[in-house]
Parts: C-alpha cells; sequence; structure tokens
C-alpha cells in the first residue's frame, strides 16, 4: 500500500538500510501492552492510543515526524468552517518488530499523554499455549440487519448453532463440524487475541447501532474461564470475533429435527 510503502522509505532514510531492511507488511499494525493500537491504511492512520475509542484521521510523515491531522467542523459557526488540529509524534525507534512515538505538541499530548508510546508488531501478538475445550458465542440484532446468533464449538471442531433473526437461511438448530482449515483459523485468532489482558478489561463507552456480542471461552485442562460481553470489541478480538460472526455461513450445516439429541 501507498501509505506502508511511504512509511518504510521514510524509516529507511531515517535509520539507515539496516533498519529498513526488516519491514514488513505486517508492521502496519501495531500494538502497546494496554492494547493500544496504531496502523496505517490508504492514506488514513487507525489509532486507540487509551484503550477504549478509535479515531480515523489522514496523516503525514515528514522528517522524522508523524503527524496525524483531524479536520472537523462546530455548531459555533453552524458547522460552515473547516478546522484542523495537527498532532505531532516524533518516531524515536523502529526496527519492524518495535515502534516508540512521543507526543510533542500540545494536540499529541492530549491524544497520547507525555510519556513515550511504545508499540510491537501485532503480528509478535501470539500466545501459542491457550488452548481451548469449549466456545460459546452469542451475537444480537442491531438495527440493520446484524444476525441474531448462539454458537457453541468444541475443541474438535463440533459446532452447534442456533439462528434467530437476520439468520437466513439458517434459522432454529443446526450442527455441523469445522473443517480443519477452519478449526486452525479460530485457534489461530484465539492465540492472537491477547486473551490472557482481557480478565478485567471492561468497555469504556457504548456504541450505538451496534450489535452485543458475548463471548465465554472454557480452557483446556483448566477450570478458568473468560467472559466478556462487547458491542465494540478491541482491536485486538476483532479478528475473532469477524471469524465467529462468519462461520454460520461457513460451516456445512444440517438441520437438527425436533427430538434430536443436541450437544449442550
Amino acid at each position: 500500500m501507498k501509505s506502508v510503502s511511504l512509511l518504510i522509505l521514510f524509516l529507511t532514510t531515517l535509520c539507515g538500510p539496516a533498519l529498513g531492511q526488516h519491514a514488513t507488511v505486517e508492521s502496519e499494525q501495531w500494538m502497546t501492552e494496554d492494547l493500544g493500537y496504531l496502523y496505517f491504511n490508504s492514506g488514513k492512520v487507525y489509532f486507540n492510543l487509551d484503550g477504549y475509542k478509535k479515531h480515523e484521521n489522514k496523516y503525514k510523515i515528514e522528517h522524522d515526524t508523524l503527524k496525524i491531522i483531524d479536520t472537523y467542523t462546530t455548531s459555533a459557526d453552524n458547522f460552515k468552517q473547516q478546522h484542523i488540529d495537527v498532532s505531532n509524534f516524533i518516531i524515536n525507534y523502529f526496527d519492524g518488530k518495535k515502534l516508540t512515538i512521543k507526543a510533542v505538541n500540545d494536540n499529541a499530548i492530549k491524544l497520547a499523554g507525555r510519556p513515550p508510546l511504545q508499540f510491537k508488531n501485532y503480528k509478535a501478538s501470539f500466545d501459542s499455549g491457550i488452548k481451548f475445550s469449549k466456545l460459546r458465542f452469542l451475537s444480537s440484532t442491531c438495527y440493520g440487519n446484524c444476525p441474531q446468533l448462539l454458537i457453541n464449538i468444541w475443541a474438535d471442531g463440533t459446532y452447534r448453532l442456533k439462528g434467530g433473526e437476520f439468520a437466513d437461511p439458517y434459522k432454529g438448530d443446526y450442527a455441523g463440524k469445522l473443517t480443519n482449515h477452519q478449526l486452525d483459523s479460530l485457534n489461530y485468532w484465539l492465540k492472537h487475541s491477547e486473551l490472557k489482558k482481557m480478565y478485567d478489561w471492561k468497555q469504556g463507552s457504548q456504541v450505538t447501532d451496534a450489535p452485543n456480542y458475548y463471548l465465554d471461552i472454557d480452557f483446556e485442562n483448566n477450570k478458568d474461564k473468560l467472559t466478556l460481553t462487547t458491542n465494540d470489541p478491541p482491536f485486538n478480538l476483532t479478528g475473532l470475533v469477524n471469524f465467529l460472526v462468519e462461520s454460520f455461513r461457513k460451516v456445512n450445516l444440517t438441520k437438527i429435527k425436533e427430538g434430536e439429541k443436541q450437544a449442550n
């Protein structure tokens, strides 16, 4: 992507070819230890520096400075005048695996505070020790056509669906099994979702016109259980949630007839 190429070119110029040669496509996505994130895509920067809110802005990289540009209007002038705020961050360090930026003007300090922000490549966010025995996922309707789903998945790939509104053609009770590839994908997203950091996580604000998601995970050989409720999944969970929401359209399902025994 053009924006990523510009970033790599800039960092190569700033830090030398030894640093630039480690830059990869995966380096677009960065995460802090507090689950904040930063990535570049199609001329915009997407970031979440406080762990909750999402932002989407234009950006520029000039010399050693990342400039996040926010363009907006206000009711004070009846939305007739365009205002521009620029938040400047010095890029202190980059090696393809780690990235450090520091706010250097008032707008940037309001976004991120004064201490430098340290990011790791999101690709490194992987815990091979995460193994589940059962997963339960609920998705509600929204003001649009979000499907109403109750999904149970076991470690061997056994899959049960109770489909509600907007789950056509799968309204009712269905049974199936994930393919090996689908099960590998599910395990990948579970290991890639920073689940050990989610026990104390709470959504900071409510989002309107969005489905509610409920996620309940039993871990293998462990009495421990993780339960989450959100209608605004944090960046580290978006891949897992998207996989689950879309799964009922991709798994080979068979209608469970009345009187047939269902897995609990």
